[in-house]
């Protein structure tokens, strides 16, 4: 790794210790110049702690990932909702919803969530037999 890449990547890891730490102050000491080098979640979330108003549906996506990784599944329901809801094809956040349903124990809402996700897939595909078998599992 060349020089300059190495004080790059040590100046990002201050870049998200101070986000993590003190969002306000990371926003008043770097703005919004390494924003879009960090992953997307973490920049949702940051936009969000900055209230900066977030309206993609992938920016809700990524918020959803976020708590999700988390294991905040019900803050991560709200995101992943709210992102079908604006781009009903966003089929990862639709998966996503499915298995916070299920985390959290609302086997139903899970249940017709993976229905929407195995209408978005080949009829004769790997993943919709998965798909299949997972919700006999859930019967």
């Amino acid at each position: 790794m060349s020089r300059e890449a190495d004080l790059y990547q040590r100046e990002l890891a201050r870049y998200r210790a101070a986000i993590a730490r003190d969002p306000k102050a990371a926003l008043q000491r770097y703005g919004m110049t390494l924003i879009n080098s960090i992953d997307p979640a973490e920049r949702a979330l940051a936009l969000k702690q900055w209230g900066t108003e977030i309206g993609e549906p992938v920016d809700y996506y990524n918020l959803g990932v976020k708590f999700a990784q988390d294991d905040n599944w019900s803050e991560a329901i709200l995101y992943f909702k709210r992102a079908v809801e604006q781009d009903p094809e966003l089929t990862e956040a639709i998966y996503n919803l499915a298995i916070c349903y299920e985390k959290t124990g609302h086997t139903p809402q899970a249940r017709s969530t993976w229905e929407v996700y195995l209408g978005t897939l080949e009829r004769e595909s790997a993943e919709a037999d998965r798909v299949r078998q997972h919700l006999k599992g859930l019967e």
